[in-house]
């Protein structure tokens, strides 16, 4: 039984998308020092970005693969905007925001850096997806 939206198979059903190796993932995971969701792991070991969909209007990054991938952004977040570890940053910029995942609770936040940013951070910032799951269905219009 698979933890990922119905659909997604269907949608994402391309080779393309297909991942070849997964323990990219967890060796990302692993040198970024979190323990993600079972359905951000089963989606990423399934699927390789990067994603775009225009239902959320970000580009959804791969965890690896690629120069701009997750764990590169979530790097340089932590570097130049204090993110803390359990942030994960899910996409490239977009309209001066990015998607982000708290991996301890599993929501997902669109993060502007106009004052969302310093909200995140305080633990003030409302939730835009209660978990990772739902982020994905909405994303993948699912």
């Amino acid at each position: 039984m698979s933890i990922l939206p119905e659909r997604l198979d269907e949608i994402l059903g391309e080779e393309i998308y297909k991942r070849e190796d997964s323990k990219l993932v967890q060796d990302a995971l692993r040198r970024l020092g979190v323990n993600a969701s079972d359905t951000f792991q089963e989606f990423y070991n399934h699927y390789e970005g990067p994603f775009w969909e225009e239902n959320v209007p970000f580009e959804l990054l791969d965890i690896a693969n690629e120069e701009n991938n997750i764990e590169s952004y979530t790097l340089i977040s932590r570097k130049e905007h204090g993110f803390p570890n359990e942030y994960l940053v899910l996409s490239e910029m977009s309209a001066n925001a990015v998607l982000v995942l708290d991996t301890v609770t599993d929501k997902v936040y669109i993060v502007n850096f106009e004052g969302g940013d310093e909200l995140l951070l305080k633990g003030k910032l409302k939730e835009t997806w209660s978990s990772f799951f739902d982020f994905l269905k909405a994303y993948f219009n699912c």
